[in-house]
């Protein structure tokens, strides 16, 4: 083994220590001396270069792996090239998991913790960050309607999905505020020229989901028309299946997309409408005497609308220049009614704080002009981005309120030698309500070896308090819970560092990703109890600080006829809560994951195995009931679902059918601080229990 390779390897030290602190962290070996684990690395250095060597004299060239990335990028580019580190999960992956909405796709992924609420739905939290703080995208414009911090992403449906692709860490130089955590963005299928699409699609699920989806397309060589449309159905689960009142609230959904394409010469105009509706009904626990038997029923109804314009154009093949102008529509009612459990028939409740109607308007746009070949050695990109949001209802300060963000920032990648790549950026951002700083990050990419790569980066994040954090004024006989207009912003700092080895061989494909991170959020904005009695005053204040960091690790290998993905993370979070000097502690949380497939290709065959582990998650929570600070936490619990997946007629048909959440699990033991409406909960809803399920796709071309 020549010296000359193991100084490429641990180049001026930094990767011996890279990989010591990466064993003492994840392996726990720190009563190992020093000497011996130098001793054990060196070692499993020396196993693996020489595995590499043998294997070698099978290698073809490798190759560019073809999963294609935009998010983030100067133009449409590959994984492995990509200065980013950028996940994908594609359609296909997406029908074998027999998933058909957003939280169904994550909860399988490592990093990422799936919370959720009867009412308010799913959201989640990335790297132990909160979901208000990870921004949702949709072909690179944001999702609005944000409840309780959180977009619900069971409302986000995958029908018409192509990819999703997620970039952890903070993105606010790429997407501004709420992208303090990191970026969630759907790509979704658009109709190519000469093509035609006609698909149709159901799905049934024996815990009472029924969907049905269609999609018709037409294109020619310049212009282009697709429509997609579906309807979600589910009645609702309780362990009690004669229980009125459900966990797992009964809500349909419907959803429709139109998007008409113009193909221009080395570009294209898009324009696309979506429209999302949901109903949710809480049916109360019946109340029956000799004189009636009655119950009050909560429905709430949620409305999105969008509508966007998309340009793109690439200029003597190295100048890209992309627009996008959106406006997005949010509505949420509240209203209770009174059924007879006889007659059948509804009346409003008259009290007025049992009715409610918010609207939430946005308009946006992007514009960035990227030269992707300036010189050999450098890049650029330029932009702009601003954002107008409006917020109408009785439950805001003087009925209507608004604030808006005007930014512009840069970016370069530039090579100074070969194989290095740096892309230094940042963002200058003016804020109606906010004097909000520059925004810098820096990311690299080192090619150690044609397999084997490094990636850095270092962001700066900034999210300014929502509209309802500012002007909310919910006060009634029952309630008193206010914004503040005094609400500092927050801001983070992130760092992550991880290796990216991928070999590819004959009909092979190797990947070994570990990768370390650290978030630090400060002025964490949470709603605590400011007064005292029975007229006590609950406000969104800057509580705490919040710190987490962890590793992650993800080890995949495909073949035919077979592939296996085995990952496994730690995070560690705290929040600093000023009053509680015992928040001070790191509390750890672990994830394993399992995904494996084999796939009988003559037969267009395939077994799927998806196994997400979810351990114990603790964190200190102010509890605004007790105005007091408490230890929550959520018990170990996993999700294991198994699908075979089989394709008819040349691949028109394709069925999928299986088995989910094999272990059964309903509820979790736990311990949660809740909202100023009750004490807390001794456990957490986290599934329905296993359930059967078929879904069938047939498309005519």
């Amino acid at each position: 083994m020549p010296i000359v390779d193991f100084y490429h390897m641990f180049k001026g030290g930094f990767w011996f220590l890279f990989a010591d602190y990466f064993l003492l962290f994840v392996f726990r070996i720190n009563c190992i001396p020093f000497p011996l684990r130098a001793f054990l690395l060196i070692g499993l250095y020396l196993a693996i270069v020489g595995f590499n060597r043998v294997i070698a004299q099978k290698l073809d060239s490798l190759q560019s792996l073809e999963e294609m990335v935009v998010t983030g990028q100067y133009e449409a580019n590959s994984l492995s090239k990509s200065v980013l580190k950028v996940k994908v999960i594609d359609a296909k992956r997406i029908e074998l998991q027999g998933a058909f909405s957003l939280q169904q796709v994550l909860a399988n992924e490592l990093n990422v913790r799936i919370i959720q609420d009867p009412i308010l739905g799913s959201s989640m939290q990335l790297q132990g960050v909160g979901g208000n703080n990870i921004k949702i995208l949709i072909d690179g414009v944001p999702v609005v309607g944000r409840e309780n911090g959180n977009i619900d992403l069971s409302q986000i449906n995958l029908q018409n999905v192509e990819r999703i692709e997620l970039v952890e860490g903070p993105m606010s130089v790429n997407f501004g505020t709420d992208a303090l955590g990191g970026v969630i963005n759907i790509i979704t299928k658009k109709q190519k020229a000469d093509t035609r699409t006609a698909r149709l699609g159901a799905y049934a699920e024996s815990i009472g989901q029924y969907n049905a989806d269609i999609a018709l397309g037409s294109a020619n060589a310049k212009n282009s028309l697709l429509f997609a449309a579906n309807r979600n159905f589910f009645g609702g689960f309780s362990e009690d299946p004669n229980s009125r009142n459900k966990l797992w609230k009964p809500r349909t959904q419907y959803n429709a997309e139109l998007s008409y394409s113009r193909f221009l010469s080395k570009g294209m105009f898009r324009w696309t409408n979506q429209f999302f509706s949901e109903k949710i009904i809480d049916r109360g626990v019946p109340s029956v005497d000799w004189t009636q038997a009655i119950a009050l029923d909560r429905h709430f109804q949620t409305s999105r609308f969008s509508s966007s314009f998309f340009y793109d154009k690439k200029h003597n093949g190295k100048r890209n220049i992309n627009v996008v102008g959106s406006y997005n529509g949010y509505m949420r009612r509240f209203n209770t009614k009174v059924k007879d459990l006889v007659s059948l028939n509804e009346q409003m409740v008259t009290a007025p704080y049992e009715h409610d109607t918010n609207w939430f308007h946005q308009v946006m746009s992007r514009g960035t002009y990227a030269n992707v070949a300036f010189s050999d050695k450098l890049s650029y990109q330029m932009g702009y981005e601003f954002n107008h949001e409006f917020s109408f209802g009785s439950r805001i300060a003087n009925q209507a309120a608004n604030m808006g963000d005007y930014n512009l920032f840069a970016s370069t990648e530039w090579k100074p030698f070969k194989h290095f790549l740096l892309r230094p950026a940042m963002r200058i951002i003016y804020h109606t309500q906010y004097n909000a700083p520059v925004v810098p990050s820096i990311n690299f990419k080192y090619d150690l070896r044609e397999s084997l790569a490094l990636r850095g980066s270092y962001a700066r994040g900034f999210r300014a308090p929502n509209l309802k954090e500012l002007y909310l004024q919910f006060v009634d006989a029952a309630h008193n819970i206010r914004g503040n207009e005094q609400l500092n912003a927050e801001t983070s700092d992130n760092l992550q560092l991880g290796l990216s080895y991928a070999y590819k061989w004959e009909h092979k494909i190797f990947r070994f990703e570990p990768i370390l991170f650290y978030n630090s959020i400060q002025n964490m904005i949470n709603l605590a109890r400011v007064g005292s009695g029975n007229d006590a005053l609950f406000q969104y204040v800057n509580i705490n600080n919040f710190t987490s960091f962890g590793t992650s690790c993800n080890v995949e290998y495909r073949t035919e006829p077979y592939q296996i993905s085995l990952g496994y993370s730690v995070t560690g979070r705290r929040n600093e809560l000023p009053t509680f000097i015992q928040s001070n502690n790191f509390f750890y949380a672990h994830e394993w994951r399992l995904n494996a497939a084999y796939m009988i290709k003559k037969y267009n065959l395939s077994f799927n195995y998806f196994c997400k582990l979810n351990g114990r998650i603790q964190i200190y929570e102010y509890s605004v009931m007790r105005n007091d600070v408490s230890l929550d936490y959520i018990d170990p619990f996993a999700l294991m679902d198994f699908t075979v997946n089989k394709s008819f007629l040349k691949q028109r048909l394709s069925v999928t059918a299986g088995l989910k959440n094999l272990l059964n699990v309903i509820n979790v033991n736990a311990n949660l601080s809740s909202g100023p409406h009750a004490s807390g909960s001794s456990n957490a809803a986290a599934g329905m229990g296993r359930t059967g399920f078929v879904g069938v796709k047939y498309s005519f071309f």
